[in-house]
């Protein structure tokens, strides 16, 4: 069976774009929006009502433009049509007062049309943090996908979907928050950078503070070096109180002797900066060429 799902997956993106070659050119059927049926495994949980108030009336003026794509199912022995893309449209269709809206009809098995769903919300819809990342997770288990192979079906990076997939990691009160927009997914990582002891305490701080996503995580890296969260003043003091070494200072200095511009070292031995400044296009072109580096033209 894994075999057979990983064979599916490495195809998915050929399968969506034949989809959409057919939503395009495939001359649509006409059907009543009382025959169609919403994907009970539709990826987006949530839909905008100011949004779907604006495309309904986009409807209203010039009717559906792009079809629906559906696959015939029979439930209590009646036909209906169970929408694979296009619920928005669907929805929008009913705010807007008519009847029947164009439609693709495919013959699509469950993993097909969960891969399409699935595929339709993450590249052409703005899924919330969290459904993005349940809708990968899910398409990386029906699929048996690895990162990588995910991250090609759905044109992202490796590391942008690693990212996403870390979201499912955190505690329960921090998705609620973030499916609620409380956090963003900015302050997540930030969560999930602590330890799992310490991220519903963390939560709390951020919360109840209104953090921002930069001292998040700036009170982040102070816990993971303290054990203990500190306050964001208290975190940009202990900033300010780094002290050089001397090997540091003994370094900068010799730096400034190779450079005629201003040469500034900050941070420790371990991470820091090295910054080099200059006054005139003179001193840019000096240090250019100190750093073997040949003027352009």
């Amino acid at each position: 069976m894994a075999g057979a799902q990983r064979g599916l997956g490495r195809g998915l993106d050929a399968l969506f774009k034949n989809t959409e070659a057919v939503e395009e050119q495939e001359h649509p059927n006409m059907l009543p929006l009382r025959v169609l049926q919403a994907n009970p495994n539709q990826p987006r949980k949530q839909f905008d009502d100011a949004a779907l108030e604006e495309l309904a009336a986009s409807i209203r003026e010039k009717g559906v433009l792009q079809p629906l794509l559906v696959r015939p199912q029979v439930v209590g022995g009646e036909n209906i049509y169970e929408i694979v893309a296009g619920e928005r449209r669907f929805r929008a269709s009913q705010l807007a007062g008519i009847r029947e809206v164009p439609v693709v009809i495919r013959e699509l098995d469950d993993m097909e049309t969960l891969a399409i769903a699935l595929i339709e919300n993450l590249q052409r819809e703005d899924l919330t943090p969290l459904e993005e990342a349940n809708a990968l997770q899910e398409l990386k288990d029906q699929f048996n996908l690895s990162q990588e192979e995910l991250a090609k079906q759905v044109g992202k990076s490796r590391s942008a979907v690693a990212n996403t997939l870390r979201l499912l990691q955190l505690p329960d009160m921090a998705q609620d928050a973030l499916s609620a927009g409380t956090i963003t997914a900015g302050h997540a990582r930030a969560i999930l950078s602590v330890d799992d002891i310490a991220r519903i305490e963390f939560l709390g701080i951020i919360v109840s503070q209104m953090l921002t996503v930069r001292e998040a995580e700036a009170i982040a890296a102070s816990w993971k070096q303290h054990k203990s969260f500190i306050a964001p003043d208290e975190t940009k003091k202990e900033s300010a109180k780094v002290v050089k070494t001397e090997a540091l200072k003994e370094f900068q200095t010799r730096l400034n002797t190779l450079f005629v511009s201003k040469v500034t070292v900050s941070g420790t031995e371990q991470k820091g900066k090295v910054t080099l400044s200059y006054n005139t296009e003179e001193e840019l072109y000096e240090l250019l060429g100190k750093l073997g580096i040949e003027q352009a033209g």
